[in-house]
């Protein structure tokens, strides 16, 4: 059995929550910090508020919605034969077009409210952080997470 993914729910719980709580914040301080001219102590603070709210959202989205459907998807794409690896970059390539889609109207909403500047500003935001999500999550968020489930099963 593979030691670094989870290997039941309450694992599955830690693993995502991990992705999830470090993908929130570090993506809420990274567009907080655009809108508000740089990185602060202010932008951060602020991050820091809207994380709880982020994160909460984040957590339901990804379990009961677009993790669902970035498994069926990996089904799609991916062979019987194809290696961890490969069903790991499908799965997180999926989810993070699902996730950013979302995250990025969630976003938009927190900060501007329900209107159309939250649609007009969608083109804008939405590449930029599905670029930065996905090379956060290949690079640095999901290997921690996998250290994470190693370290666990170590134990």
């Amino acid at each position: 059995m593979n030691q670094c993914m989870p290997r039941n729910g309450k694992e599955g719980l830690i693993y995502g929550g991990i992705i999830c709580a470090l993908t929130a914040f570090f993506m809420a301080t990274m567009n907080i910090s655009i809108n508000m001219g740089g990185v602060s102590v202010t932008s951060v603070v602020t991050s820091l508020k809207i994380f709880p709210v982020v994160f909460i959202i984040a957590m339901m989205f990804e379990n009961f919605i677009v993790g669902n459907i970035a498994d069926k998807l990996v089904k799609i794409f991916a062979s019987p034969t194809d290696s961890l690896n490969a069903n790991i970059l499908f799965r997180t390539f999926f989810t993070v077009i699902g996730m950013s889609i979302i995250m990025t109207i969630v976003g938009g909403i927190l900060a501007l409210g329900f209107n159309m500047e939250v649609i007009k500003e969608f083109p804008i935001c939405w590449p930029r952080n599905f670029c930065v999500v996905l090379f956060l999550e290949l690079l640095i968020v999901s290997p921690i997470a996998r250290n994470v489930m190693r370290i666990m099963h170590k134990n």
